[in-house]
């Protein structure tokens, strides 16, 4: 990250970006559903103006050219892994997104990403290459692109899938260890009985094609109890954790994740129990044991 604009020694810096942009890093946690506890972070770039205003990161990366495409994610991630390897505890994943354009502009992305993590002491199967939903412009190269990064050990993850090119064919062809489900596909499983019966059979078939599946997006109780009732081995969202610059993680997050747990056993067990709205029932028990998604955050 870059700490009040300024480089810190041994960083690489930013050239990559325009004289009126700076990065920062943020790192939002991941928790597994099974363990109830801490999976690793997704490492997030935050483009400010000089102003100190915040930009859209997909906004900006919409507008550069394949050049910059390529220099500004190779810049971000250099930064994404010192301010990791500089916090780091030894705990979890590192989630590092990446571009398809910027994946096909690198000579070889697994080369570069191999001498990266070795230079910050870190073993290749704590980072996850995350590619985003974008377009890449030729598929096949980015599946071999992907297969070499796989083979000197780093996972890979597939991003916002739903979205865009992100479906079952890209699926197919990269054979992701992770597979994030967006969070439209959450939104709309909430708000719909006919969508609520669609989400667990999406999990279902990723789960069948051998991945693991992370629901992200997760902003209220709701929807973590339909994530965790649909099968996601992961979750994600402001509801457990928001984006900050360092790796702390709320402890209750773990205990709340583990809450949900328990309610969804014990819908299961004795379904007569609940209310015809599941959500309502326990998100009215989780507001009673204290925990709000303000609390969460």
């Amino acid at each position: 990250m870059m700490d009040g604009g300024r480089t810190p020694a041994g960083v690489p810096g930013m050239a990559g970006l325009p004289p009126s942009l700076r990065v920062a890093t943020s790192f939002q946690p991941l928790f597994s559903v099974h363990s109830a506890a801490l999976a690793g972070h997704e490492a997030l770039a935050r483009p400010v103006n000089m102003a100190g205003q915040p930009v859209c990161p997909t906004d900006y990366f919409a507008t550069r050219s394949e050049a910059e495409l390529k220099r500004v994610n190779l810049e971000c991630r250099r930064a994404h892994l010192a301010r990791f390897a500089a916090l780091d505890e030894g705990k979890g994943f590192l989630y590092l997104n990446i571009h398809p354009r910027a994946v096909l502009a690198e000579a070889s992305v697994a080369a570069s990403l191999r001498d990266e993590i070795g230079l910050y002491g870190l073993a290749p199967s704590r980072v996850c290459l995350e590619i985003i939903e974008d377009e890449s412009g030729d598929e096949g190269l980015l599946a071999e692109a992907v297969a070499a990064c796989r083979a000197i050990g780093v996972r890979v993850a597939m991003d916002d899938f739903g979205i865009a090119r992100s479906n079952f064919d890209r699926m197919a062809a990269l054979e992701p260890d992770f597979v994030k489900i967006d969070r439209s596909l959450l939104v709309e499983a909430v708000g719909c009985a006919k969508a609520r019966r669609l989400l667990p059979s999406v999990v279902r078939l990723l789960h069948d094609a051998g991945t693991q599946v992370v629901v992200e997006g997760i902003e209220v109780a709701a929807e973590a109890l339909f994530a965790i009732e649909a099968g996601a081995d992961y979750v994600q969202g402001f509801f457990f954790g928001a984006p900050r610059p360092g790796l702390h993680v709320d402890p209750a997050a773990g205990r709340l994740l583990a809450q949900l747990k328990k309610l969804r056993i014990s819908c299961e067990r004795e379904p007569d129990d609940c209310e015809a709205d599941p959500a309502t029932s326990c998100l009215a028990r989780l507001l009673v044991a204290g925990r709000s998604r303000a609390g969460a955050g």
